[in-house]
């Protein structure tokens, strides 16, 4: 059996996963919560598996290489600080091999995944993008209630005030979202519209991903997490609220694949 070139690719990302996985790096506070090492190196081996006979069943290990991804955009923030010397204090620290890893699993994932579609019935239709659209109000609305002082599930210790960034990122994503459906959206450059589809599925669905399944292995007793499961309305705050960030993302990302496939090149 000869591989294509996108398979061999995948199997190289996903060896450096497994391998990194099974290294001792030191970590950093902020990475508590994020998927342990072992979710990284399972993903890797049966990952490496349906890579070399792809079947619909890969899709699970795509989801943990997701899983394992989670927090390369806190990662890249931080990197940013620390990279410039902007002042940032503890935020300019970086868990530098385990960004490496956890950036390697999302390229991981991308492959794998681009190695199951085509044996895939993947959704499409104009349906999607207008999910995206209603699904990413979710949280920015949440904190725009709460800095108004609403008090339905609002975490306790919650002091944030007006969410300026989160309503400016609500509003980038509602417009790319309607771009990947709306005919206007075909009149602009293919590869602008498929680069901030795919990049911004990429980072909503590794941070939905961090916390949605980062909260249930935590509850599950198999990892410590930061969420104090002794707070009702944390717990439902995270998977509500937090998850709306991994079904946006999937949204987002579904819609771009349909704009991909039902425009020319």
């Amino acid at each position: 059996m000869r591989l294509q070139r996108m398979q061999i690719s995948a199997l190289i990302v996903l060896a450096l996963v497994a391998a990194l996985a099974l290294v001792p790096f030191p970590t950093l506070p902020y990475t508590t919560g994020f998927a342990p090492h072992w979710v990284s190196l399972l993903a890797a081996v049966v990952g490496a598996v349906f890579v070399i006979r792809p079947h619909p069943a890969g899709l699970l290990p795509a989801v943990l290489l997701l899983w394992s991804a989670g927090g390369v955009v806190l990662d890249g923030f931080r990197a940013f600080f620390a990279v410039t010397g902007i002042p940032a204090g503890d935020f300019a620290r970086v868990d530098w091999p385990g960004m490496a890893s956890r950036g390697l699993s999302l390229t991981g994932c991308a492959l794998l995944g681009a190695v199951l579609l085509p044996r895939l019935r993947v959704p499409g239709g104009a349906w999607l993008g207008y999910s995206a659209f209603a699904i990413g109000f979710v949280y920015p609305m949440a904190k725009l209630y709460w800095s108004l002082g609403g008090s339905l599930l609002r975490p306790v210790g919650y002091d944030e005030g007006f969410p300026a960034g989160e309503l400016f990122m609500l509003l980038i994503g509602a417009v790319g979202s309607l771009a990947l459906v709306q005919g206007w959206g075909r009149r602009l450059p293919r590869r602008l519209v498929l680069t901030g589809g795919w990049a911004g599925a990429a980072m909503l669905t590794t941070m939905g991903a961090m916390s949605v399944f980062g909260t249930l292995s935590q509850m599950l007793g198999l990892t410590e997490g930061p969420v104090p499961l002794s707070d009702p309305a944390a717990v439902v705050t995270v998977g509500l609220v937090y998850g709306s960030w991994l079904l946006f993302g999937l949204a987002v990302g579904a819609a771009t694949l349909s704009y991909q496939r039902a425009t020319p090149r």
